[in-house]
């Protein structure tokens, strides 16, 4: 059921700036397991430049399943909710594509599906492969759809997609009631790694209270210089 949370779990995830090269497989990967065709993106890689003098980094935004979710507030016929384990879900079954949630969300995590005929093709040839995330369908016509965090894949102790194929080690996803985050190859204590680095989450002044961590892009590598 898309409406229960893994029991005991409270996913998080840990971006470091310094490390993303905007090599976009997060993009790609993310985008093969849940059936999605370019031009949408659940995550958006955004150069950014703080200041004028400052050199420039990449900044990996995808959906940042909030513990305090403008987005399910406004929704009229709760399609989407927060769920036990931290994730903000939508049942795509009961989406009216209001958008309402749309346009509460300072994040500008969801996409629409306005039924074009190459993603509904793709979606309907591939939505039964054993290698597909099942949690969500974006393919339904008129729906909203966003990063679903890749629950199919946490309940079996799999890293989401994003995570593992990102070469340079970039994202981390855990579990917080464990106070640990892993990147595939490297595992760390969540509160020693946000206090030692620094760890922010965007806009946190709002209130939404993010469950996705930003590492300060410090001894960033990317972008090269010309």
């Amino acid at each position: 059921n898309v409406r229960k949370g893994i029991p005991g779990k409270k996913f998080v995830r840990v971006v470091d700036l310094a490390r993303c090269a905007n090599e976009r497989a997060c993009i790609e990967g993310c985008q093969k397991k849940h059936n999605l065709l370019p031009p949408v993106e659940w995550i958006k890689v955004k150069k950014m430049q703080d200041v004028e003098l400052e050199s420039p980094y990449w900044l990996p935004q995808m959906c940042y399943h909030c513990d305090n979710p403008p987005c399910t507030k406004v929704c009229p016929v709760d399609a989407t909710f927060k769920r036990s384990d931290g994730l903000v879900a939508i049942d795509a079954e009961r989406c009216i594509g209001c958008k309402f949630c749309m346009a509460a969300c300072p994040y500008s995590a969801r996409t629409f599906n306005f039924g074009r005929p190459e993603q509904t093709a793709y979606f309907e040839k591939h939505k039964d492969d054993p290698d597909k995330c099942h949690s969500s369908n974006p393919a339904i016509v008129g729906t909203v759809s966003k990063c679903d965090g890749c629950p199919d894949e946490m309940a079996k102790g799999i890293l989401p997609a994003c995570v593992k194929k990102c070469p340079n080690g970039a994202i981390f996803y855990g579990d917080e009631n464990e106070d640990v985050v892993s990147n595939g190859e490297e595992v760390f204590q969540l509160t020693a790694l946000l206090t030692e680095r620094a760890g922010y989450r965007q806009f946190d002044t709002l209130g939404t209270k993010p469950r996705v961590y930003y590492l300060p892009p410090k001894n960033r590598k990317y972008p090269k210089p010309v």
